[in-house]
């Protein structure tokens, strides 16, 4: 899927949509961690494919690196879930991705992960502009996106209450 097959731009994307399997459970009977951050890596891959940083683009020596992530574990997710994830870029500018995840089942909201991404040249290794193949689709997005609200745990923190 490429940016011109999105129907409407001025919604987020939905990135991944998969039924959990049960070895993604842990002994509490739910998702374990390590999974909410695999399904919202694979969002973040997604997104990236979306906006043409592909296996060829990678191949020519650029791509993202994740920087920070922050994840809200809200609900219970339980083996058989049917779960989508639907992304939403804060920020699509210059050496920087800011995405939003939301999964949820149905409409029932499960976690959200927070991503700070930034674009490298794999042969420095060193923080640099995206070329125009990933730089246009990204700034056309992040615009379709400009007016959405901001999610609530946006720009959020650990804090203790």
């Amino acid at each position: 899927e490429r940016l011109e097959d999105i129907e409407d731009l001025t919604r987020p994307v939905k990135t991944v949509e998969r039924a959990v399997p049960i070895d993604w459970t842990d002994y509490n009977g739910h998702m374990n961690e390590a999974r909410y951050l695999q399904a919202f890596g694979d969002a973040t891959d997604r997104l990236m494919h979306i906006i043409g940083c592909t296996p060829d683009y990678i191949a020519s020596g650029a791509s993202y690196f994740t920087a920070e992530t922050h994840i809200g574990h809200i609900d219970e997710v339980h083996a058989g879930a049917k779960i989508r994830v639907e992304t939403q870029v804060l920020l699509g500018a210059g050496k920087k991705l800011h995405l939003f995840h939301t999964m949820y089942e149905g409409e029932r909201v499960l976690a959200t992960g927070e991503h700070m991404l930034i674009h490298v040249s794999l042969e420095t290794r060193k923080a640099s502009d995206p070329t125009l193949e990933v730089a246009d689709p990204l700034a056309r997005l992040a615009s379709a996106h400009a007016d959405l609200p901001r999610p609530d745990g946006a720009g959020a923190a650990i804090s203790v209450r």
